[in-house]
């Protein structure tokens, strides 16, 4: 059953049954009918051929070209880039289009082997990025870890479906998200692989009318009391606590470990008195890997929990959202907002080559108003097949093809499903 009482479930696996079964009768009836052939005609038709085209077993153009990346070592060079200076692909907020800009990374030894990241990038809708970061991750021996980030966004066409789980897909709207954050934490890790720090930030938010001109801006359609904050926004002071741990074996494509995180963040309205609140992130990745970490089983469980003050609501623009190519794949972009949320993922991975992985996956879902519909009820639910390129063991595309009551979503991005993003308040964005 869906949210809406629809028996639809049996008839959405029975069309996804014939689907696959049409698939495979696609793939495979061309195969049956050319081994209709005796195996003295197939050797005579060969021989033939390679009489034909004494040169045949000469590198195509294809191969030699796979040859010259591996030879010249093309990948490693574009990896490495040229005295720290990359052209980095993707890593836009999803729905953004085509993304790519400069980013600059220096790793110098000094202050416990500082990592200092300095970027900017530009979509084919004209979204903007700028960011940079300082991380010293091995302070006091390896016990202490400072980071610092800043970043400013602005993204022109944020979608908006309205509040709660039972918002229509009708009615898509878009607003203008435009806002400028910096945040510092401290970290202690008292013994291997755990992490207890604090952090705070600071973050200016504006909110303006969408301009994809396809749709209305969200402005025009939802008011003040559907969705706070749409009129008036507000600047906020951020600070909480965190914990981590992290024993994955290898951060870059883990097949065996866990990382579990843990975040309160306290937000206080620095202009309008109206958007106090707390909120809560929990989060469990879990990897197992078998048959010499060829296969791998990977969960996700997160969770998103707010609470206001008295008097005081959640802003739309930071309430919890879902949907789209990092939670709910079968669904648009942000299809779903609301004060709280919970997802879950799981996936199959089985290696196909030495660049390729493929994956099935499943991804269940909701957002709630109260905490208390924290349970697995009513879960938005999809499926599908992922293929993901890989180069020396770390990711840097996958292909996502996933199908949910609401149709197929087809997505083509330059990161891991289970992002990794910084700790503390700078990853407590709705939107990243």
């Amino acid at each position: 059953m869906n949210i809406h009482g629809r028996p639809t479930g049996r008839y959405r696996n029975l069309a996804l049954f014939v689907f696959l079964a049409s698939l495979g009768v696609f793939v495979l009836l061309p195969r049956l009918c050319r081994g209709q052939e005796s195996r003295t005609q197939e050797i005579e038709k060969q021989r033939d051929e390679k009489a034909a085209h004494p040169n045949s077993d000469a590198p195509g153009k294809v191969e030699k070209a796979l040859i010259y990346l591996e030879d010249g070592n093309i990948m490693e060079r574009l990896t490495a880039g040229f005295h720290g200076w990359n052209l980095r692909l993707g890593g836009l907020v999803q729905g953004s289009g085509f993304a790519l800009g400069p980013e600059y990374r220096r790793n110098p030894e000094w202050l416990g082997g500082s990592n200092f990241l300095l970027g900017a990038q530009v979509s084919t809708k004209l979204y903007q990025k700028y960011y940079t970061g300082w991380k010293m991750p091995r302070l006091a021996n390896d016990h202490v870890s400072f980071e610092f980030n800043g970043v400013h966004r602005n993204y022109s066409q944020i979608d908006y479906f309205g509040p709660g789980p039972r918002s229509s897909k009708d009615t898509r709207t878009d607003y203008r998200l435009e806002d400028t954050a910096v945040d510092a934490a401290l970290g202690v890790k008292p013994v291997r692989h755990t992490q207890f720090g604090a952090s705070a930030g600071y973050l200016w938010v504006n909110i303006g009318p969408g301009t994809s001109g396809k749709f209305p801006s969200a402005d025009q359609v939802f008011s003040p009391v559907e969705s706070p904050g749409i009129d008036r926004q507000t600047n906020f002071l951020r600070f909480g606590p965190y914990a981590q741990i992290d024993y994955l074996d290898n951060p870059d494509g883990p097949a065996g470990g866990g990382l579990y995180t843990f975040e309160y963040t306290w937000y206080r309205d620095q202009k309008l008195n109206l958007h106090d609140f707390q909120r809560m992130d929990a989060e469990i990745q879990q990897y197992f890997g078998f048959f010499n970490k060829t296969r791998v089983l990977a969960l996700r469980a997160k969770a998103t929990l707010t609470d206001a003050e008295r008097g005081n609501v959640v802003p739309f623009y930071m309430q919890s959202i879902l949907g789209g190519s990092e939670d709910l794949r079968g669904f648009l972009p942000f299809r779903f907002y609301d004060n709280n949320s919970l997802v879950l993922n799981a996936e199959y991975r089985w290696h196909v080559m030495s660049i390729l992985d493929m994956a099935l996956f499943a991804d269940g879902g909701k957002v709630f108003s109260r905490r208390g519909e924290l349970n697995f009820s009513h879960l938005q639910g999809d499926g599908g097949i992922g293929f993901r390129f890989n180069y020396q063991g770390r990711q840097f595309m996958r292909l996502d093809i996933a199908g949910s009551h609401e149709g197929f979503r087809f997505w083509l991005k330059f990161n891991d499903i289970f992002v990794r993003r910084p700790v503390g308040t700078a990853s407590a964005q709705p939107i990243y």
